[in-house]
């Protein structure tokens, strides 16, 4: 069916409502991209998958994919020379534990839920990089000190560094001959530095390299002396860390990357399951019915409710509304293709037509998409 008619059948509201009902991003994305099929089987498959998925709910509920996010722009970072950041590998190694936790879930159910247990079994496993990840960068992003003994020992000299620096600055506030040509006690930084707010009539008076004054010219921030070549110490060590880590980013991208196909391939399966996921929490919640597809099948419906009025009421009471004024979801049945081929509805203004009409529709490209529908029972399609 060509966009146009899917638009005016409102397909794609229909299609934002299923996305609402995806746990990852990539599972709404996908959502959003659905097309109806023409093919019986993939339909068939597809309503199968949804069946499978909602019984499983009932029994075990959702599949673990909260932790799945949209890694496609940290992969193509995590390259060899690229520019991927701990934070992209944060990313990366929590979605592949959560690709990890939804097969094991999948596969466990392979008794009552073939069909998902087989799209499981399909997951890449990816234990080695999650461990190389872990090695080197936390869950917040950071670069552990334990990831080289180089870095390790880097961060260990920078930390003597600094200690020294507060002590001697410190140390320069707490003497008095000092602190009396100070506007403030306060320790204060430029950039990475120390420095002291010296009155600018006692410049010269503490020794030291001068980086700024105040708006006014009333103060001088001031690095002492002494602190300037462990200042200068720290700036290198800064640039062998920076050295370091962009090391092992590196060759974490290269392990990485090798299994970046199979990463991709993952991702598509967990957003299809996310997808089925969400079909079956959707028909859960609106007590929708698998229904039968076929080529000589005549549709037909019984109490079948407009989609979107459905889900319009069902947030009406959800955002409290009382029931007066809460609009009733009028349920239609529909009968065509068996002994007659004509449908002619007919009727006054605002009586229904449009609604029918397009309730039917719906209900066809809901169908031809894998998606039970909000009927009284059963419903039977005729292949498009």
């Amino acid at each position: 069916m060509d966009s146009i008619t899917l638009e005016k059948l409102e397909f794609g509201r229909v299609c934002e409502i299923l996305a609402g009902f995806c746990r990852s991003s990539l599972g709404a994305d996908l959502a959003r991209r659905i097309r109806p099929s023409g093919d019986l089987k993939t339909i068939g498959a597809w309503l199968a998958e949804t069946t499978e998925m909602v019984e499983t709910l009932a029994a075990a509920g959702l599949p673990p994919i909260g932790g799945v996010a949209d890694i496609r722009d940290a992969l193509e970072r995590a390259t060899p020379g690229g520019q991927a950041t701990g934070d992209d590998f944060a990313a990366i190694a929590a979605t592949l534990h959560g690709c990890a936790e939804v097969r094991s879930w999948s596969t466990a159910k392979a008794d009552t839920a073939p069909l998902l247990a087989a799209i499981g079994e399909r997951l890449g496993e990816f234990q080695i990089e999650i461990d190389a990840i872990d090695r080197v960068v936390d869950g917040r992003g950071e670069v552990r000190d334990s990831a080289s003994k180089r870095l390790a020992s880097i961060r260990t000299e920078l930390a003597a560094c600094h200690q020294q620096i507060r002590q001697i600055v410190y140390g320069f506030v707490r003497r008095s001959e000092v602190a009396q040509h100070l506007q403030s006690t306060n320790v204060q930084m430029h950039g990475d530095r120390f420095v002291l707010p010296l009155k600018a009539e006692h410049r010269g008076r503490l020794p030291g390299v001068v980086h700024r004054s105040s708006h006014s010219g009333a103060t001088l921030f001031v690095e002492p002396e002494e602190c300037v070549q462990l200042n200068n110490r720290i700036v290198r060590l800064h640039e062998k860390q920076h050295d370091e880590i962009a090391r092992l980013l590196s060759e974490l991208a290269i392990k990485v990357h090798r299994r970046d196909r199979d990463i991709r391939d993952s991702l598509r399966l967990l957003a299809r399951i996310d997808l089925i996921s969400a079909k079956a929490q959707y028909s859960y919640q609106f007590e929708m019915a698998c229904p039968t597809v076929s080529p000589d099948a005549p549709i037909q419906f019984h109490g079948a409710r407009h989609p979107l009025l459905i889900e319009q009421a069902h947030r009406a009471r959800s955002e409290g509304l009382p029931p007066e004024q809460v609009h009733p979801v009028v349920p239609i049945d529909v009968r065509l293709g068996a002994d007659f081929n004509l449908l002619i509805i007919t009727g006054s203004n605002t009586g229904g037509k449009t609604v029918a009409l397009k309730t039917v529709g719906l209900m066809v490209l809901m169908a031809h998409s894998g998606m039970h529908l909000p009927t009284r029972g059963g419903a039977a399609i005729r292949l498009l």
